[in-house]
């Protein structure tokens, strides 16, 4: 006899709501399983909760999206009336500018230039206009087009005033202008060592080159003005209440002492009336003087720095100015140097990188005598070096300039001098900085005390007027 053991339909029945732990039919698990918990068989996996208030769903990523930009507004019909006019205005200057620069044929009459190019939006400062020059130069040695490359600045920079230059270059790149002759035109926007740089780029290696050589020259330059300002930020802020303080002791302190006088009957002591006399001029030569500094400065921006005399007058004086003097000639030195040693670089003669390196040097006195030099050699009177033979220039350039005839070694020489130029233009500046505050401390606590003392010399005397007429 087996031993197989048969299982009826009868022996496995079993009520479904029945709390036995056995097996029943259809179940996944095993007959013979170890029973389970039925409170902990209830519990649900763990896994990431839920936020409040927002619905699981399986289809959204497992990170904050970025936000939709939203579009943008539309105008309404007189906004995009005005847009419409100012674009149409933008093209026809853009048509005049390409007419004028690539010239036409025919007696069509160029347009002007305009004299004074008048922008919407934020100035750019000149770190700005650098960092520009920086992104130009890398998007073209990635392959850019220039057209593709401007337009792209013109519209990340497009509320300055830098990004609207851009924009007129793209628009005359598009008319087939030159892109050294399109950003040549925007003399209110690039420099003129950015301008003249650009212009002398021969292949598109030396135009990446020329492109971050401006842009550190621009930073160089600018960050010499900015010390130049800082430093005379606190002499300037304490002459001004200097000032403030003498229009007011000269207005209400004096003319106290003169009634003090009249109230008790006195006489005013002659010395007193000559102090008030120098008072009353002294403010009205203050206020006079702060007049004319006012409409120097506006007329110097406006006209006075187009006329070559004034402007040559303005810069040669800026060279041999005390204490700022030999800070600006060392710069203006050293960006001579930059752009001289660029030009030869690449190729071009000595005529032409002497005009190039005169028009981009910032100084109108020292682009005479260069312009006055270069006629001078192409008719054989002087050599190369003879443009030395100034006190515009450091003396060390005149003996280094004239070490060699070799192109190489010159072009070694010029980027060595304008290295040590901007190092001594910047120790130079450092002296200044740190000699300019006392200086200015000691001027102004001199005529604090002067002042003080012609205040007082009336109250003193009368102190010996009020007890005579007491004792009287």
């Amino acid at each position: 006899m087996s031993d197989i053991f048969i299982l009826t339909e009868e022996t496995t029945e079993v009520d479904e709501n029945s709390t036995t732990n056995g097996w029943k039919p259809g179940a996944t698990s095993a007959p013979f399983a170890a029973p389970q918990n039925t409170a902990t068989s209830r519990v649900r996996p763990k896994g990431p909760k839920a936020k409040k208030g927002r619905s699981s769903n399986a289809d959204e990523p497992p990170y904050t999206p970025l936000p939709v930009e939203k579009p943008p507004k539309p105008l309404t019909p007189r906004q995009q009336e005005k847009a419409d006019k100012a674009q149409l205005i933008k093209e026809r200057e853009a048509d005049a500018a390409a007419m004028r620069i690539n010239g036409v044929d025919g007696d069509v009459e160029i347009p002007k230039k305009p004299w004074l190019t008048i922008f919407s939006g934020k100035r750019a400062r000149q770190d700005e206009v650098a960092e520009t020059l920086t992104d130009l130069a890398a998007m073209l040695e990635a392959g850019d087009s220039e057209l593709a490359s401007v337009a792209e600045l013109a519209k990340v920079y497009a509320n300055y005033d830098i990004g609207q230059a851009y924009e007129r270059v793209a628009m005359l790149l598009d008319r087939g202008v030159t892109l050294s002759a399109a950003m040549a035109d925007q003399t209110d926007s690039f420099p003129p060592v950015v301008r003249e740089l650009i212009g002398a780029s021969q292949m598109p290696k030396d135009l990446h080159r020329n492109l971050k050589q401006a842009a550190t020259i621009i930073l160089l330059n600018d960050n010499i003005k900015s010390k130049i300002r800082n430093s005379l930020f606190q002499p300037g802020f304490m002459m001004f209440f200097l000032a403030l303080f003498i229009i007011m002791a000269v207005q209400f302190l004096l003319p106290m002492t003169v009634s003090m006088f009249s109230g008790i009957g006195a006489e005013v002591p002659p010395l007193t009336k000559v102090i008030i006399v120098i008072g009353g001029a002294l403010k009205w030569v203050l206020i006079v003087g702060v007049v004319l500094l006012a409409l120097w400065m506006m007329a110097w921006k406006l006209f006075l720095k187009r006329n070559e005399k004034v402007a040559g007058r303005v810069d040669e004086f800026a060279l041999k100015a005390p204490l700022i003097g030999e800070i600006m000639r060392m710069s203006v030195a050293a960006r001579f140097c930059d752009v001289l040693a660029a030009c030869l670089a690449v190729g071009m003669s000595e005529l032409e990188a002497l005009e190039t390196a005169a028009r981009a040097c910032g100084n109108r006195a020292l682009a005479d005598w260069v312009t006055e030099h270069v006629g001078r050699q192409r008719f054989g009177v002087v050599e190369f070096g003879d443009v030395s033979k100034t006190e515009l220039l450091p003396w060390n350039f005149r003996n280094r300039i004239a070490s060699t005839a070799s192109l190489t070694r010159r072009i070694e020489i010029l980027r060595d001098l304008a290295k040590t130029f901007h190092d001594k233009s910047n120790d130079r500046l450092n002296r200044f900085a740190e000699r300019i505050g006392p200086i200015t401390t000691g001027v102004v606590v001199i005529t604090i005390v002067i002042v003080v003392l012609l205040i007082a010399f009336p109250l003193i005397t009368f102190v010996p007027t009020l007890l005579h007429s007491l004792g009287g």
